[in-house]
């Protein structure tokens, strides 16, 4: 079971943060993790609002999703596993979208990392309209833990 949990007393500010719970034998749940920095607050998507866009569990993975900007459109769809006794981010899409850019979508682009194998494709919008897609594998690099998961400070990890 996954579930986000919002804290609204006692700060300017609501708090968000993912807890996951594994189903038991006799029916009830134990906790397996309380991560406080995957869900951005209501007031981190721009003027789009709550960026916010939803969570799932897939094929034994929880996928968490982002969306928001203004002009320019961001996401981010990240995904966990539960692997060697912890959560582990094994994968990662982030994307930017401008809705004006001579509507054709010019300098759209999206990047999706498997970070189990390295492999990533980039696909970016050219001048004319085009999408340029590029593959290739940048190499495994040590998978972050959930706990220690950051939204906000990802982009770097992620830097081919």
């Amino acid at each position: 079971m996954a579930i986000i949990i919002e804290k609204t007393e006692d700060s300017i500010e609501a708090s968000r943060s993912l807890l996951i719970a594994f189903g038991t034998k006799e029916q009830t749940y134990l906790l397996s993790i309380l991560a406080e920095h995957v869900i951005l607050s209501e007031s981190e998507g721009g003027v789009f609002g709550d960026p916010f866009d939803s969570m799932e569990i897939d094929r034994g993975s929880v996928v968490v999703s982002d969306y928001g900007g203004s002009n320019v459109r961001w996401y981010h769809k990240y995904r966990f596993r539960f692997q060697d006794n912890d959560w582990y981010l094994i994968g990662a899409t982030t994307g930017t979208n401008y809705l004006i850019s001579d509507a054709i979508g010019m300098g759209n682009s999206e990047d999706d990392y498997n970070l189990l194998t390295g492999d990533f494709i980039k696909k970016k919008t050219n001048e004319q309209g085009e999408v340029e897609i590029t593959k290739g594998n940048r190499g495994k690099k040590q998978l972050i833990k959930l706990r220690e998961f950051d939204s906000r400070d990802i982009s770097d990890f992620l830097m081919l």
